[in-house]
């Protein structure tokens, strides 16, 4: 009678002891889960960690490019100051002993390349004295259909004129008021080249030049300066013809000043019969320049160039407008960007 007793107590331990291994191996489970919970979250802070600090390197890198390119580009547009006054830095060992407009010259410096080019305000195109004539040629060359053409050159006279008259395809008062954003034309002279993109018209063109590339209000000739061309200016007279712009950087290493000889080499029969009327070689005696310097940091050496051009490193432009009475430099504009 004692037998079954027994045995119903080893089957009841049994049980407990089965209850108390899976009651075990459920903690066990359990606690794998907790730590591979805390695993990611830890794994995940981590990366947010070294995401804020890769961020953080890039930010203070990006920061210390962008002021060593500024840097550069200061020291370009101080460079053509002074070789425009002709009061070059003894230190600086140029190619060159007569200074040329609308020529690229560089320095190598500790820090990067600087390159700077200045240019008279006669190489471009004034806005308050265009001729027609000129100004559908560059209109052409930003393939401007002829209607188009019609309406901004009278848009831009109506734009610069003291009076409400309309010209045939211009713009006057009323017709800016009925646009969806309007506002009053300034029915004077034309005070900053940027004023171009506000005429009637124009609107299409917004986005394919800067004005100050090829206008200015500061150019007394009605003519271009062969000799002092910005590249937007370069581009437009050699009709985006880089074998001609080569030439004409080629021409500038070589002799320095060029005549209309040397202008039709350049642009071919062509292009040189129909720009030639608008064309002059001599330096007028205006008082306006442009200086346009380029801070490359990183670049040390000439022979380093080509590399790092592939492999194109940033580089900030600045384009400063001066007035120079003198020895007196007044800056009347200063744009800076990367590129």
């Amino acid at each position: 009678m004692k037998r079954p007793h027994f045995k119903q107590e080893a089957m009841r331990h049994n049980i407990i002891s089965g209850k108390e291994a899976a009651n075990q191996n459920s903690d066990k489970g359990f606690a794998v889960m907790i730590v591979i919970v805390i695993m990611l979250l830890v794994s995940f802070l981590a990366a947010q960690l070294i995401l804020n600090v890769r961020t953080e390197l890039k930010v203070a890198f990006n920061a210390k490019q962008r002021a060593t390119g500024l840097a550069l580009a200061n020291a370009g547009v101080n460079l053509g100051l002074f070789r425009i006054l002709d009061k070059p830095l003894s230190y600086i060992n140029e190619d060159y002993e007569t200074f040329h407009e609308a020529y690229e010259y560089a320095v190598y410096l500790p820090s990067g390349r600087v390159s700077y080019m200045v240019v008279n305000e006669s190489g471009k195109i004034d806005l308050n004295r265009i001729d027609d004539s000129l100004f559908k040629i560059f209109l052409e060359y930003m393939e401007v259909e002829d209607e188009d053409q019609e309406v901004i050159v009278d848009s831009v006279k109506d734009w610069a004129d003291s009076d409400d008259l309309h010209r045939l395809n211009g713009a006057e008062k009323d017709i800016y008021e009925e646009l969806d954003d309007p506002y009053i034309p300034r029915n004077g002279r034309i005070q900053d080249p940027s004023e171009f993109f506000l005429v009637y018209g124009t609107d299409k063109l917004a986005k394919k030049f800067k004005a100050r590339d090829f206008f200015t209000v500061h150019n007394t000739n009605r003519k271009i300066n062969f000799n002092s061309l910005t590249p937007s200016m370069l581009a437009f007279l050699a009709e985006g013809d880089e074998e001609k712009m080569q030439a004409y950087r080629d021409a500038k290493e070589e002799f320095g000043d060029l005549n209309l000889s040397h202008a039709r080499l350049i642009l071919g029969n062509e292009r040189f019969d129909r720009c030639s009327p608008f064309l002059i070689n001599k330096t007028s005696n205006n008082k306006y320049y442009t200086v346009i310097a380029k801070g490359e940091p990183g670049v040390v050496a000439e022979e380093q160039e080509e590399e790092d051009l592939k492999k194109k490193k940033p580089v900030l432009t600045v384009t400063a407008l001066v007035q120079i009475t003198g020895s007196k430099v007044r800056y009347l504009s200063w744009q800076e960007g990367w590129s």
